[in-house]
């Protein structure tokens, strides 16, 4: 057993860049559909868009008459990136792909040309192909990879990776003003952190509990003049705490357990030399007794 363990603690470090990935690479993108291309695609195709941040804006849509959907650009660190796929009823022709800014809803705000998609022809029975395909789609993926040296959470889907027991601080970049006013709570949480802050930033620090098990755990926010359900605010990954450090509140309560255990043993055993004493005590005085009858 003990032999099994040594192993199992020295695998783990092997293990945690692919907790950390999470789903990351379930699926492999399609292929690429940079600025400026002209791609030849068929009915259910899956593409690519990736761009620097500096090229695009965060949450900028993807779109184009061709496409299922529009796609959002989503960070993951170096690049913001999106997949989009062409319609299964898409007749051959050439469409043009366009970006528009996540801000841009006013009547004056003209989509930007990001490339062109040439739908080749396909029989009926492409058609029905690409329609079976299409009901298995997965759904679009939303977690997102933020430089390491950003602070967390970036956004609702920023998913960084903490080990169970540690001390993290928690960062909002949004609520200027809102000093004392925001709580949060989350399952991986050991307390209710408060952000505070006199600034534009409010900052909270909490610990993870240890008995965490791996995996996402959202994190909701609650405001003092807000009714309705909490608003998921956050998400983190929890991963098992690091080898031979024992996890700050597991130490806590072993130890409060064993100070349990001491006072009940302590209990037990002054119990046992109270019966004993007692029962001494009761068979002198019946002795005592049958001295003075006789």
């Amino acid at each position: 057993m003990d032999r099994l363990r040594k192993t199992a603690w020295a695998a783990l470090p092997l293990l945690l860049p692919f907790l950390a990935a999470g789903p990351a690479s379930a699926s492999p993108p399609g292929p690429s559909l940079p600025f400026g291309s002209v791609r030849s695609v068929h009915p259910g195709d899956t593409l690519t868009v990736n761009t620097a941040a500096s090229d695009a804006t965060y949450l900028a849509t993807i779109n184009s008459p061709a496409f299922v959907a529009a796609g959002k650009l989503r960070m993951m660190y170096p690049v913001l990136t999106t997949t989009v796929t062409i319609a299964c009823d898409a007749r051959p022709g050439t469409y043009p792909v366009t970006q528009r800014g996540a801000g841009d809803v006013g009547p004056d705000e003209h989509p930007f040309r990001w490339a062109q998609v040439r739908v080749e022809p396909a029989d009926e029975a492409a058609r029905r192909a690409c329609r079976n395909k299409a009901r298995k789609l997965p759904p679009p993926r939303l977690e997102e990879r933020w430089a390491p040296d950003r602070t967390w959470p970036q956004s609702e889907w920023d998913v960084r990776t903490f080990r169970a027991g540690s001390r993290m601080t928690i960062t909002d970049n949004d609520d200027e003003g809102s000093d004392g006013d925001i709580t949060l709570t989350s399952r991986a949480f050991t307390d209710r952190p408060v952000l505070r802050g006199a600034k534009a930033v409010l900052t909270a620090t909490t610990t993870l509990t240890c008995d965490s098990a791996p995996g996402i755990y959202v994190v909701y926010r609650h405001d003092v003049d807000r009714t309705g359900p909490d608003k998921p605010w956050a998400r983190l990954r929890i991963a098992p705490a690091a080898p031979g450090k024992a996890c700050a509140s597991a130490q806590a309560a072993k130890h409060s357990a064993g100070t349990s255990r001491s006072g009940t043993v302590a209990w037990a055993a002054g119990g046992v030399l109270l019966a004993a004493a007692a029962g001494a005590a009761l068979l002198l005085w019946a002795n005592s007794r049958r001295t003075r009858s006789s």
